[in-house]
């Protein structure tokens, strides 16, 4: 069974199922990228990544892709825990259920400007990123009823 710790990508799982879509999940390299550990991002919408120069147009670009249940990539410029920001190439995709509801979004963070130094041979940024939404849906659907349930109440402290 492939567990989310094994996915070796920067991403957050958050839930619609609770007020303001908090964090439910959030992988080492997350943490690493943001400088904020794991009790810190817990139970949070992720717009505490935003900050005084996040452009509104990428905001709404991602609010409209989740209110119509689709999958975005945007370019957002978002802030660590000190403040000093960072440019994120963020993929957001729903998961869904074995049953077809979605169960959790799922936020990949790439480092924008560590993707503008990578050579453009061999995978893109964007299949890293669909690669690792492809690996966290399988393991979101192997965890049994409960496991999701532990993941919902969690959020919940």
């Amino acid at each position: 069974m492939l567990s989310l710790t094994k996915v070796q990508q920067s991403f957050v799982l958050t839930t619609p199922h609770l007020p303001n879509t908090p964090v439910v999940h959030a992988s080492d390299l997350f943490l690493q990228l943001t400088g904020y550990t794991r009790e810190e991002v817990i139970g949070q919408n992720c717009r505490f990544l935003q900050g005084p120069d996040t452009e509104p147009t990428a905001i709404q670009l991602i609010s409209e892709s989740l209110l119509a249940v689709r999958p975005c990539t945007v370019r957002i410029l978002n802030y660590r825990k000190d403040k000093s920001p960072f440019w994120n190439l963020l993929h957001i995709a729903p998961v869904r259920s074995a049953g077809g509801k979605v169960a959790f979004y799922v936020g990949v963070q790439l480092h924008a400007n560590l993707v503008e130094d990578e050579s453009s041979g061999g995978i893109t940024p964007h299949m890293k990123q669909l690669g690792a939404v492809g690996a966290i849906r399988v393991a979101v659907r192997s965890l049994h009823g409960e496991g999701l349930r532990r993941a919902h109440k969690r959020a919940d402290l």
